[in-house]
């Protein structure tokens, strides 16, 4: 059996901080229609759990605008400096950022919504996480998470499945929840929630050449030193920059447009 670990594989270098903002990018239209859908509106107090480079606080902050207020919680002390900077340079000043991780962050009053993406794959008890901030919503209150549907490729042996494995069993081998996407009315549920609304979404690019492809790249190259550890298969004679040549040939080939991070998105209120 394969040991399972605890941390976050991506690490914290300024390689890893540049890459969730060029990820973010991509993810900002389907997660401003989730937050709107969800309820997100003027002058909330939102809760952002897992805040990383800051991407989902600056939208946040937009869409509560400066009646509003945004806490982001944040364990990388490395990656909170990166979002500040860039809380500056966007002249944003409704957001505070927290350093801490979410599973032991104690916050301060009431609010009106909490929000994550990407975060509570990373937990061990994402339920027990989630249901802790419950408690701290006014009545009314909104939940909306984003979390991973992935899986290891199926089809026949190709470079492409090679490097898509290893990225998922890397994260897999580091405790994430890589599959806890459809998983989410489960983890509402034990965490004290109504059944939640949920979508499906993925970001698709048909440009050529994908800019996509680089973006997995960078995932892989983030995750490498991990894999190394780990002892997950590295697939060979392939060196990170080749990876968008060799997605851009095989995806080509079989007439594909690239789909990055199949994503559920699931929304609930509190009575």
């Amino acid at each position: 059996m394969t040991v399972v670990e605890r941390e976050y594989a991506l690490g914290q270098s300024r390689h890893e901080y540049e890459r969730l903002v060029r990820q973010g990018a991509y993810f900002r239209p389907m997660t401003q229609r989730f937050f709107h859908e969800a309820g997100i509106q003027t002058g909330m107090r939102v809760l952002d759990l897992g805040s990383g480079a800051g991407d989902v606080a600056l939208l946040l902050s937009e869409m509560v605008g400066p009646e509003g207020q945004v806490i982001g919680v944040e364990l990388d002390p490395g990656v909170i400096d990166f979002a500040r900077q860039r809380v500056l340079e966007c002249g944003a000043n409704n957001i505070t950022f927290v350093a801490s991780d979410v599973e032991h962050y104690l916050p301060e009053g009431t609010f009106d919504a909490v929000v994550g993406r990407l975060i509570l794959m990373y937990q061990s008890d994402p339920a027990a996480v989630l249901g802790k901030y419950v408690k701290h919503l006014r009545p009314g209150g909104i939940v909306a998470m984003m979390e991973p549907w992935l899986n290891p490729p199926a089809g026949p042996d190709s470079p492409v499945q090679k490097i898509v494995t290893c990225i998922v069993e890397t994260l897999r081998r580091s405790g994430a929840h890589v599959d806890l996407g459809p998983r989410l009315h489960r983890v509402f549920a034990a965490a004290g929630l109504q059944p939640p609304t949920m979508r499906f979404e993925a970001v698709v690019d048909s440009a050529e050449p994908s800019p996509l492809f680089q973006l997995i790249a960078d995932s892989y190259t983030s995750l490498l030193p991990k894999a190394l550890e780990y002892g997950v298969p590295i697939p060979e004679g392939v060196e990170p920059a080749a990876i968008p040549g060799i997605f851009q040939a095989v995806m080509g080939a079989v007439g594909y447009a690239p789909v990055l991070l199949p994503t559920i998105l699931a929304w609930s209120k509190i009575a």
